[in-house]
Formats: structure tokens, sequence, C-alpha cells
């Protein structure tokens, strides 16, 4: 009996499924698999955020914490960034895997825009309790270079401010083969004619003679702008052409609305026919008139600079063409 005794005994201490140490065998430590390298094509602006799939982690004492850096949903800078992660379980052991984002931004086919007009272009404050000037910051040029410096950082796009206060239709058109030749932009935008109508087409005068046929001159005075742009030997590839913002609802510089409706008509029909890019600014500014036009009736307030740059950039986002190509500007 005492054999059989020891041989139970000596059997009972041998190996059992859990390792022949009486406990359950230790995990083995994490392993992680990282996703593969993510591309991102078309981005506008200099970052993006960018979302990926979580690695894949296996093994490891629970709880196993993953985190990456720069984490999924951050924001991203155009060109190469590397993404670093890490699994750490309970124990503290950690397994480590990388890859990497490619964030290619959009290049926009032309890079010099020319502003022509008046003081709506030169940027005028139209404040009647302040002294006239100049409000080069708020100038809808200014805005136009603020919104490509945003959407397409360092590519050199530069907005040249050609805009002079009281200057007529006839006159910006005089000039305009001068400065193109001065500045040799890809895109012209044209913008003029208020000066035209404000003795013509005052408020109650839009059916007059003198009204109907300065709604006439400034119509083919933008119609000859477009046709100097075109025939331009710099090679003007672009033209944007823009009807004429509403007045505003007081002022002493008001046009009358029914002129301008009049004047865009025509404008319309003559940017339809020289097949150039309508930028509709009297539609923008409908019902928006308050917030948008100074309290002289005619120059614009900040909100309508922006607001007409934003036009004008809209229908240059849909006219010029815009390719990808990486932007060598990795983290």
């Amino acid at each position: 009996m005492g054999v059989a005794l020891a041989l139970v005994l000596l059997a009972g201490c041998g190996d059992d499924d859990n390792g022949g140490m009486g406990g359950p065998t230790p995990p083995t430590a994490p392993q992680i698999t990282c996703p593969a390298n993510v591309s991102v094509t078309g981005v506008t602006g200099s970052s993006q955020a960018v979302t990926y799939t979580a690695p894949a982690v296996t093994n490891g004492a629970a709880p196993v914490v993953t985190t990456c850096n720069p984490a999924s949903g951050s924001s991203f800078a155009l060109g190469t960034t590397p993404v670093s992660c890490t699994a750490t379980d309970a124990q503290q052991r950690t397994a480590t895997c990388s890859f990497s984002a490619t964030l290619t931004g959009l290049v926009l086919g032309a890079k010099k825009y020319m502003t022509v007009g008046d003081s709506l272009t030169q940027g005028e404050n139209g404040l009647p309790l302040a002294p006239t000037f100049i409000d080069t910051p708020n100038a809808y040029p200014t805005k136009l270079q603020a919104l490509f410096d945003r959407d397409f950082p360092g590519q050199g796009i530069v907005v040249i401010n050609r805009g002079v206060g009281g200057q007529r239709a006839e006159v910006t058109r005089d000039l305009l083969p001068g400065h193109l030749l001065a500045d040799r932009p890809e895109a012209v935008l044209i913008l003029t004619g208020y000066n035209n109508l404000t003795q013509a087409c005052s408020p109650g005068s839009a059916t007059t003679f003198e009204c109907g046929q300065a709604t006439d001159f400034v119509a083919f005075a933008v119609r000859d702008c477009i046709r100097e742009a075109k025939e331009s030997p710099v090679g003007v590839k672009f033209i944007f052409a823009s009807t004429l913002t509403p007045p505003g609802p007081t002022g002493g510089k008001r046009i009358d609305r029914a002129a301008i409706e009049e004047v865009n008509r025509k404008i319309r029909q003559h940017i339809s026919q020289e097949r150039v890019v309508l930028a509709d600014n009297y539609v923008a500014f409908v019902g928006h008139e308050a917030q948008y036009v100074a309290p002289d009736g005619l120059h614009l307030l900040p909100p309508g600079y922006e607001a007409m740059a934003e036009t004008f950039y809209a229908a240059i986002r849909a006219t010029v063409p815009q390719s990808s190509l990486f932007s060598a500007h990795g983290r």
C-alpha cells in the first residue's frame, strides 16, 4: 500500500495542462500590425484632418492600450508624415509599428491675377461719419489674395490691385492695355461702371434718356475691356467680369436699383457673347445690402468686400484648372 500511495503522489506532482507549476501560462507579449500607408490627394489648403484604420493588436496581458502619434482624425500637413503606434499591455510590455500618411495638394493653373476698376476695386470705405479712405486690408483684391494663400499656400499666387477711385469705365478700358503689358497677368478681373451712373442714374432717374445712355455706355465699356484683355499680346488665359452690386438702403451715392439691374442685364449679354466668365456679385449681394453696402449707399463694408472676393474666388475655382502635385512639405 505504501508503494502504491507513493506512485499516486508522484503522479500528482507531474506537469499539468497549464505549464507544470500549478498556474496558468503567462500571456505572450503584445504584437501590433499597422495599416498600410495612407495617401490623400486633392487637398485644399496646407493641411487636412486624416482618419486611418486602427492598428491590429494580438496577445498581451489585458488590458492592452494602443496609441498612435499623430492620432487618427488629427490635422496632417502637406507632404509625408510618419505615424508611430505603440501597444502596451498590463505588464508594461510594448510593441511598436509605423506607417506614413502622404497628402498631395492642389496646384492652381494661374498664378497672377490683375483686378481693374474704380474705388470698389481699390477698397474705399464709404463711411460718412469718418474720413473717406482706402481700406486696403479689406479691399476685395486683398481678401482674394488671402483666399489663395489659404487654399494654395506657397504657390506664389499674386493679386494685383489696379483699382482707382473715381475712375470711369472708359478710363478703365483705355488704361487696360498698359496695365496688361506692365503686369503680364494670366487672369483679369473686371468690375467697372459705377462712376458713369452716379449722376445719370441717381434714384428715380432710371427711365430717363440720359440714364439709358449711361447703362449702354458702361456695358459696351465692359465689353471693350474684355476684348482688350483677349487681344493683349501678354496671353491672358482667363477673364472674369462682374455685375455691379445693388445700392444700399440709404445714402447719398446710391444708384437707382432699376438702372443697376438694366446695366447688369446688358453686361451679362456681353459676357455671354464674349464667352468669358461671369462673377455675379449682384446676385451675391441681393438680400444682404444692409450688411454689405456702406452707409453712403455705394461703397462696401468689410463683409461686402469679403463677399465680393468670395464671388470672384468661386468663379476662379470653377474655371481655372487645378491639378494634384506632391508638395515636398514633410514633417
